[in-house]
Order: structure tokens, then sequence, then C-alpha cells
């Protein structure tokens, strides 16, 4: 019987998805490298199992990236992939997949596929919760609770705004659902403006601008592609109404970050919450951190879980040995 194919696992929680795999896959093998930086996928810190990547065990790192044909993994370093002549199949752990298809190490015979996980069910929670938080003024109601305050400020209702979702895919449509379940007026953009059941008007790639001035909020869920790069620019915050609030849940690079600070510093921006930049972790000396209408959280939005993505890859590995159709194949024109 010929030995199934070699997985390498390349993450943070490298250990932690190597044992959950090796529970669902127990014939499969399986060896982990755990890396430093969730950002960038290095430097290494141990290799295959455990212990540190010296003597031995650097061999067996060398081994098991030269011998590996399926690789799982969020982000790597320059230069990792160039060992890995083995490789012929890419899961990553997130539905993000625009470092894998930017990089010009990955062979174009390599098929990449993304893990869709629970994020729709959190960014949705993520969204809806910052849009509530916004429009009860929670924060500035703990602020009169220190003051002993019982002044009584205005309660909008979500239900009577309209929120704009910039991508209609699966970070973006079951947000879309759980606005719309909550009554609110809910457009949308996706590449081909083909409308969607339960969403009031969906644009396309060509004229998604058209849906700005009707949005009293704007969430960013579309993928990181050479489209998306820099969208949201100048004239695109300048077309939302006075006091419109901003989500950003996919990708930092698709904002302009100084024709967004512009937009908070003169009040035209309500707020922005961001859970994604240019640059992660955001640079101490970033002048977002001290916008007081900017909300900040680290990319938390939709946090891989090692047992989901673990019962997908699964799946998918299983559909590989077999030789059916993978799921959730990306297509590297498309970028997602």
């Amino acid at each position: 019987m010929n030995e199934k194919p070699r997985i390498l696992v390349w993450h943070v929680q490298g250990d932690a998805y190597r044992d959950a795999l090796r529970e669902r896959l127990p014939d499969a093998p399986i060896e982990a490298i755990n890396a430093a930086r969730h950002e960038n996928g290095g430097a290494v810190l141990s290799g295959p199992d455990s212990g540190p990547a010296v003597g031995d065990d650097a061999s067996a790192t060398a081994d098991a990236m030269s011998s590996a044909e399926v690789l799982l993994a969020w982000k790597l370093p320059p230069g990792a992939l160039a060992p890995m002549s083995a490789l012929r199949w890419v899961q990553v752990t997130g539905a993000g997949v625009d470092h894998f298809l930017e990089s010009s190490e990955l062979p174009a015979a390599v098929t990449v596929t993304r893990s869709l996980g629970r994020f729709g069910i959190q960014v949705s929670e993520y969204v809806v919760g910052y849009l509530l938080h916004h429009l009860i003024g929670i924060g500035a109601y703990r602020d009169q609770q220190r003051r002993h305050d019982w002044t009584r400020g205005e309660r909008p209702l979500l239900a009577d705004r309209t929120v704009g979702i910039v991508g209609l895919g699966s970070l973006g449509l079951p947000t879309a659902r759980a606005l719309v379940a909550l009554g609110a007026r809910v457009l949308g953009v996706r590449r081909s403006g083909l409308a969607l059941d339960g969403i009031d008007e969906v644009f396309s790639a060509a004229n998604w601008r058209d849906m700005l001035p009707a949005c009293n909020a704007l969430v960013i869920a579309a993928p990181k592609t050479a489209d998306t790069v820099g969208m949201i620019d100048r004239e695109a915050l300048a077309a939302l109404p006075a006091g419109a609030v901003l989500i950003n849940v996919s990708r930092g690079d698709l904002v302009d970050e100084d024709a967004l600070l512009a937009a908070l510093e003169s009040g035209h921006l309500g707020a922005a919450v961001l859970d994604v930049f240019a640059t992660e972790p955001l640079p101490e000396d970033h002048p977002l951190w001290d916008q007081p209408r900017a909300l900040i959280t680290p990319h938390i939005a939709a946090p891989s879980e090692v047992e989901v993505i673990a019962d997908e890859f699964a799946e998918n590995y299983r559909r590989y040995v077999a030789g059916r159709e993978l799921i959730n194949v990306v297509d590297p024109e498309r970028g997602y």
C-alpha cells in the first residue's frame, strides 16, 4: 500500500493543529512546525513534533519541508516555500489567501484552498455588536455612569438604518442576513451585481460607488485583489453621509488609511471600527491609536478555530487522497 501524502502544518498553533489532525486522520503522516509570529509565519521556533530546530531536529525539519505534499498554514516567511519541492496542495487556515497568491515562490501547479470555518458567524456578530455599540451609545453611557450622570440621549434603531456591505461572500453574506433579521435595510456589492434574496439592492464592481450616499454604515468584507486594494479612498469616504460608520473586517489594504484619518479628524465619519490594517501589528506610533472616533481590535473579528479548521482540512484531505474535487478551491484569477 502506498504511503499517504505527507502533511506539514506551519502555524503558531502548529502542535495543536497536528494533534487535532492526527485524531481525524490517524493513518496520515503529519508533522508540524511552530512559528513565532502569526502575521508572517516566522521565525521557526520548533521542528516537527516539538523541541528547538537545532541539530538533528533541524535535519528533521528540512526533511519535513522537502517531503511535504500537503501544507496547512496561514503565512510563511520568505524563502520557506523554496525547499518544498514535493508540494502539490496548500490549504490556508483562513478565508484570505492573497499572501499565497502574491508569492512568487508558489508554483503555478500547486492548488490553493481556503478555510471558511465559522468566519461568517464570527464576523456577523462582530459587525452587529459594534453597530449596536455605536448606535446605543454604550461608551458614552459608561462615561456618564462614572460621573453619576442621568442624562438621556437619543436611542436610534438599527432597524431604521441602511447598511452597505462591500463583498457578499463568505463573510459579507452572513453579516447581511443578520442585519436583515434585525430590520436594517441592506445594500451590497458583489462582482457580478446579480441580485440576492433579502438584499434590498446589489451593486456590481462597476457601479459600487453609487451605493455609498445611501449608507449610514459601510462594512468592508471583500477579499484583497488587484481591483480592491485602495478602493475605499478619499472620494469613497466623502460620498458617505456625514456621521456614517465604517467597519473593516477584510484587509487593511482596501482602505486608504491617510484618507480615513482625515475623514475621522474632520468629523465626516462618525466612527471607524477597524480590525485589520495595512501593517500588522499596528505600529505603536500610528495615529489611529489615539483617534477618538476609531475603535481598534487586533485582527480578532474572525479567528481560526483549530477544531473547526481541522474538520474542514480532514474532509479535504480525504477528497485529495481519493482523487475527488477539493472544497473551497481558490481561483487565482479572481483571488478567492
